[in-house]
């Protein structure tokens, strides 16, 4: 019999348009009460091919969320969808608990995920209510991870947590700094070493080792050393690598192949294809080497985007009117609040802070 993970969330959540008619209401932005709504089927674990689909279907809900969908991103998730019965049940699954959303109103707002609506004393004052709101959308916030879990990166080898870079040293003298939030594990045999990163980034300086080559693993597909030190990041079936010396080879799943990607190169890649490739300041792509963060003339949509890996929180923009405020500087990842407050002073931005680490932007 098949078994599922079935749980309720009683809190607030930001989904955009979709939902944003509650911020409003409540006097925060794009924040809005939820009821308690159970959600059962996308967590099949007996049948791993249906696991697989029900976490690539919840990550592209969120792919699909953003305002800088690409039109490549959007024709890869209908050829997804394609892809077999799973994905489309899975996808389903995913878009009929958000869509359920909508109907929510104020009266469903409680405090006990285990109480009912009925024996729940509502929050009639607005100042209560809106304080409960707060804090509500704080606590779901928090437990995103939840709803949106990395099934593979539970037992992996060496894990890294939010706002963590941890070097590790391996057993035949390469190194790794394993980034914020990432998991990976090592296979090591006579004929390869073998690298799987689960999710999040890693930098690597390979030791030489002509019988054995160095693979690093993602879910798009491999990227083989062919010198000394590159970074790979995992993002949402998307790998990025960035070549620091020498060169690396990069297979996908399909078997697209890049033969060669040299020092100072980067580029993109998922299961079906790889992207163009960029040149790159290896002085601000490897700035996360040194606990530091580097921008020029990036969006602040952007900014909080790298931000937000470090903050054990979470940081929303919640007026579009600032997202594409450009930003050039130097942020330490030690202390996120320090970098907030820099961009507190420096931009038409007002920064308010709520527990659990959530921070929410607006125009001043």
């Amino acid at each position: 019999m098949p078994r599922f993970h079935a749980f309720s969330i009683t809190a607030a959540a930001s989904k955009g348009p979709r939902i944003g008619r509650f911020c409003k209401r409540l006097g925060f932005g794009t924040l809005s009460a939820t009821r308690s709504l159970r959600y059962n089927p996308l967590m099949t674990l007996s049948r791993p091919e249906q696991d697989a689909a029900d976490r690539q279907a919840m990550e592209w809900q969120a792919q699909l969320s953003s305002d800088r969908l690409s039109e490549a991103q959007r024709l890869a998730f209908e050829n997804w969808l394609k892809q077999s019965p799973e994905n489309a049940a899975a996808w389903r699954s995913v878009n009929d608990f958000w869509t359920g959303l909508d109907s929510l109103t104020l009266s469903d707002l409680y405090l006990d995920s285990a109480a009912s609506p009925e024996k729940t004393p509502r929050l009639r004052s607005k100042p209560r209510f809106r304080q409960a709101g707060l804090a509500l959308a704080a606590s779901v916030l928090l437990l995103a991870g939840a709803v949106y879990p990395k099934f593979d990166g539970y037992l992996a080898d060496y894990r890294a947590t939010t706002g963590e870079l941890r070097t590790i040293a391996l057993e035949d003298g390469s190194t790794l700094l394993l980034n914020t939030a990432s998991a990976m594990s090592v296979d090591y045999s006579p004929q390869q070493r073998l690298i799987t990163l689960h999710g999040g980034e890693a930098f690597f300086t390979v030791a030489p080792d002509p019988a054995r080559p160095f693979v690093v693993a993602t879910e798009a597909g491999r990227v083989e050393a062919l010198g000394t030190a590159f970074d790979v990041k995992e993002t949402g079936g998307t790998t990025e690598v960035t070549v620091f010396e020498h060169a690396v080879k990069i297979t996908t799943c399909d078997g697209e192949v890049k033969e060669k990607l040299a020092q100072g190169q980067h580029l993109q890649f998922r299961r079906d294809r790889i992207n163009p490739t960029a040149r790159i300041d290896l002085q601000h792509a490897g700035a996360w080497h040194r606990r530091r963060l580097v921008f020029q003339d990036r969006s602040l949509a952007e900014v909080v985007a790298e931000l937000d890996r470090y903050r054990p929180g979470k940081i929303l923009i919640i007026d579009a009117a600032i997202e594409k405020l450009p930003i050039t500087g130097v942020f330490g990842i030690a202390d996120t609040d320090v970098a907030l407050a820099s961009i507190e002073q420096s931009l038409p931005v007002k920064v308010r802070k709520l527990p659990g680490g959530l921070a929410l932007l607006s125009a001043k």
